[in-house]
């Protein structure tokens, strides 16, 4: 698996590409794409990566604002995890007051239950339920790597202040995060990629 990350937005949220070759074409999937999403559609066209998926970790408006561009250019559906689905038609819970809009529509093909698995190609994604930043974010698995959203970053946590977030739960899908077998690459909605193995060492909120 080959992973692309663009860094998209004002808050600098990292989208990610991730894809792989199957029968000497590339297929695979978008995850978070937050704007700019002629940059994220360019890489698409420059590999020729045919999209399957538009995964969302969660439904904050620096997640989603790429969405309906690329969804129309690629005909690929878009997946979130459930919990989720009142943000989409509340500009509270998406955060989309804080970037200037009442309004911005958008729909979920599919809604993600825990432990769920992903296609693309020979891709396989896990959804793994970690509310507590929203009411339904979701780390995606795939082989040794996370996506993590805004669950889990490099020393740090995601906020839980905004509308639908909770500490109590966040602190409970840490800890699933925590009890992982082994070691896996961390690739976090915003800032650089971590390991589990350091954020079980470093990070206060993953003591065990």
């Amino acid at each position: 698996m080959e992973i692309k990350r663009l860094e998209v937005g004002p808050l600098g949220t990292n989208c990610y590409i991730a894809f792989t070759e199957e029968e000497g074409r590339k297929v695979g999937v978008v995850i978070d794409p937050g704007a700019e999403a002629e940059r994220i559609l360019a890489f698409l066209r420059r590999e020729e990566i045919r999209v399957e998926h538009i995964l969302l970790t969660h439904v904050h408006f620096d997640h989603i604002l790429a969405v309906p561009e690329v969804r129309e250019a690629t005909g690929a559906d878009v997946l979130a995890p459930r919990g989720e689905e009142a943000a989409f038609g509340d500009p509270q819970l998406s955060l989309l007051q804080m970037d200037g809009r009442e309004e911005f529509s958008l729909t979920a093909d599919r809604l993600l239950d825990d432990g769920e698995e992903i296609t693309a190609g020979p891709l396989r994604f896990t959804v793994m339920n970690t509310p507590g930043h929203t009411a339904g974010s979701c780390c995606y698995l795939a082989g040794e790597v996370i996506f993590s959203g805004d669950t889990l970053f490099d020393g740090d946590i995601g906020r839980t202040d905004f509308p639908g977030g909770s500490f109590e739960l966040l602190r409970r899908s840490l800890q699933r995060l925590c009890d992982l077998p082994g070691d896996y690459r961390v690739l976090p909605g915003h800032g650089e990629n971590t390991t589990l193995a350091r954020e079980r060492a470093v990070n206060p909120y993953m003591a065990r």
